[in-house]
């Protein structure tokens, strides 16, 4: 792939890195928010899942150790030490280069060398590797030129590759991250800068007004350090400003902050990752020093707000560290929110920053090891976005990535997927009833319904012309078979049974078909006492010469409703329709054929005792005289009625629980605040 990874003439030897990896196109795009190596759970769980597609966005305000010595040498770069971890451990996941690349990378050079040893040393490590070389000896050359003083005790070696790199790609730092990159084999784009790389340094003011004037400072685990706010400069503080803001207010310093704030602008490829992003993760990790400072760079929230379909999800931290000492997971939220709005300058609505909140509740007390408290839930204004559980894979103090992400990539690979519906057209009696039907479901939109649809009808083939015109398959059923050996054929979904005689519009099977889409329902039943006017109308043509049984049949179908709301607690308005779709496994080996005149009561006892997801709604019906249909008698009405009542005592076969939206939506946890501590 043409890129900045291409070697420049002259560098063949670069040509040595290995080839990406062919990725299989991704079903759900995920965007992570990361620092150095506290995501590396959630990192390594959508690494393996074949259908995701990652890219970690991360900054380059660390300053301390060894990138802090490198950024201090070349004066405008972004620190290399979080690419470079992440890099490594992304590689031997996906196995794109071979693990002694790494091992060079990530070896730490031993105090006490000299420059000369320790230029030597690095040369010793990275000669097999003639990619890693050429952008060390780029280094060396810079080092050789410049005469700047250079502190090589435990530095790594791949932070003196990536500042070659850095130089080679003309000191810009986005390009020298894909270089880096692409020497352990990965493609452009699966790590990301947050920002175009301008130079930034990462300062903050404590909660009791003391100047952090680095990042280093910030982290620094001695000095449990309350921050109160963070905020980019652009150059470090000196010796002399810092003597200055030593006793100042907060607010003091906080203006010194914005005097000398650094501009920096939102990186164009992250923003086009984030826009067309299923999945945005807020990772947890060093809140202050390596997440906080994300949230800052201007027009990231309005990439990610404007995305309305992405799940994005804000995972609290497990353990307390130095920097949020004391804080609770609301206090963190509220942290996030405040710096992705431009510290309360902006006031973007928080579901379009952030659907969801996982909070850990360990529910016990760790001296050794404390637990970042849950906070004021109740004070989180929509408990729909709060999930709180034990997220803790053992006592690890590390979140347990696959009960976290899990149903969240179920739900958004269930979103792309598509249910494969039959839809049975029975009672149709000519070829010309079916092939109404047929049409009539096109005018009602069934092609832009996204199910995928095959129909299947009784009698002799449709006109080869007229069924190439269809925008759906459609079999006629073989002689000698019956629905019920078609649809094992299958693989369906679900399945809807249509009464073709002319009573039912085709046009309500795209109305039916649309709410089965997102996987959730097990049956849509439609009705014909929800559209009042025809069922009066439908009594009034079918008894106008014997009212009394009019009235009889009348009652008798609101008594079958009643049954079922006696029964099972559900009051299903219109038990003998002829529209109806349910999830195929709930229709599977059922006592009766599909066709036959029970089935409703058979269908709907089922259903109803395994509390099933029913949504009812109204079909048109178009009445037909006596003459030519069949009026169900007295006795039919007793039979139907002792069907649906005796079939709450029944057990059902045991069948796979459907992996939908409703199996897999992301709540199994407490998700609300009525029901947390």
């Amino acid at each position: 792939m043409a890129s900045s990874l291409d070697p420049a003439p002259g560098d063949r030897e670069l040509a040595e890195r290995r080839t990406p990896p062919a990725l299989p196109s991704p079903l759900v795009r995920v965007v992570l928010f990361s620092g150095g190596r506290g995501s590396g759970v959630l990192s390594h769980q959508l690494l393996k899942d074949p259908r995701v597609r990652l890219t970690l966005a991360i900054n380059g305000y660390d300053d301390g150790a060894s990138t802090g010595e490198v950024r201090r040498f070349l004066g405008d770069s972004l620190g290399p030490s979080d690419f470079r971890k992440n890099a490594s451990r992304l590689a031997l996941e996906l196995g794109t280069c071979s693990p002694e690349v790494v091992a060079v990378l990530d070896t730490r050079l031993p105090d006490g060398l000299n420059e000369h040893a320790a230029i030597d040393e690095a040369r010793r490590r990275a000669a097999p590797f003639p990619a890693l070389a050429v952008c060390l000896e780029a280094f060396v050359a810079e080092l050789v030129a410049t005469s700047r003083p250079f502190a090589f005790g435990d530095c790594s070696v791949g932070n003196l590759v990536f500042a070659g790199a850095f130089l080679r790609e003309g000191r810009h730092f986005n390009r020298a991250v894909d270089t880096y990159c692409g020497l352990v084999g990965l493609p452009p784009g699966v790590i990301e800068n947050v920002t175009a790389g301008e130079n930034a340094f990462l300062v903050a003011v404590g909660e009791d007004g003391a100047l952090l004037a680095s990042e280093e400072e910030i982290v620094a685990t001695a000095g449990h350090n309350r921050i109160r706010e963070i905020d980019l400069i652009a150059r470090p503080i000196t010796a002399e400003e810092r003597e200055q803001l030593r006793g100042a207010s907060a607010t003091e310093v906080a203006r010194f902050f914005h005097d000398h704030r650094q501009p920096v602008t939102l990186n164009p490829r992250l923003a086009a990752r984030l826009a067309e992003a299923d999945l945005i993760i807020y990772a947890p990790g060093t809140q202050h020093s390596s997440l906080f400072p994300s949230y800052l760079t201007p027009g990231l929230a309005e990439v990610i707000a404007a995305n309305l379909k992405a799940i994005k999800l804000l995972i609290t931290n497990i353990q307390t560290d130095a920097e949020i000492l004391g804080a609770s997971a609301v206090d963190i939220i509220g942290r996030a929110l405040y710096y992705l709005n431009d510290k309360g300058m902006r006031t973007l609505p928080t579901p379009c920053l952030i659907t969801h909140y996982v909070v850990n509740d360990p529910g016990r007390v760790e001296a050794t090891a404390p637990y970042v408290p849950l906070g004021q839930i109740e004070a989180l204004e929509d408990p729909r976005l709060v999930r709180i559980a034990n997220y803790e894979d053992g006592v690890t103090g590390r979140h347990d990535a696959a009960r976290i992400l899990g149903p969240f990539i179920r739900s958004l690979v269930d979103r792309h997927g598509r249910e494969r519906l039959a839809v049975v057209l029975h009672d149709a009696g000519t070829v010309n009833k079916v092939t109404q039907t047929l049409i009539e479901m096109v005018r009602g939109g069934i092609g832009a319904v996204a199910v995928d649809v095959t129909a299947i009808h009784e009698g002799a083939p449709l006109d080869a012309a007229f069924l190439a015109s269809l925008p759906f398959a459609v079999r006629a059923l073989p002689v000698g078979r019956s629905f019920e050996d078609e649809l094992g054929q299958g693989p369906f979904d679900y399945v809807l049974l249509f009464e073709s005689s002319g009573m039912y519009r085709g046009e309500d099977i795209a109305v039916l078909a649309s709410h089965l889409s997102v996987g959730r329902l097990d049956a849509v039943w439609g009705s014909r006492r929800l559209s009042v006017r025809d069922i009066q109308e439908s009594i009034r043509l079918v008894y106008s010469k014997t009212p009394f049984f009019g009235a009889v049949s009348a009652a008798g179908s609101h008594l079958l409703s009643l049954a079922s709301l006696v029964t099972y607690g559900r009051y299903i308005s219109d038990t003998l329709s002829g529209a109806r779709a349910v999830r195929l496994s709930v229709a599977r080996d059922l006592e009766v054929p599909l066709t036959h005149k029970r089935a409703n009561q058979y269908l709907l006892a089922r259903l109803l005792r395994q509390r099933a997801e029913v949504l009812e709604i109204p079909v048109q019906f178009f009445p037909i005289s006596p003459a030519r249909v069949k009026r169900t008698s007295l006795g039919e009405g007793i039979q139907a009625l002792w069907t649906l009542v005796s079939g709450r005592f029944k057990s059902d076969p045991a069948r796979p629980q459907p992996v939908d939206a409703a199996a897999s939506r992301p709540d199994d946890s407490r998700n609300s605040v009525a029901t947390s501590r």
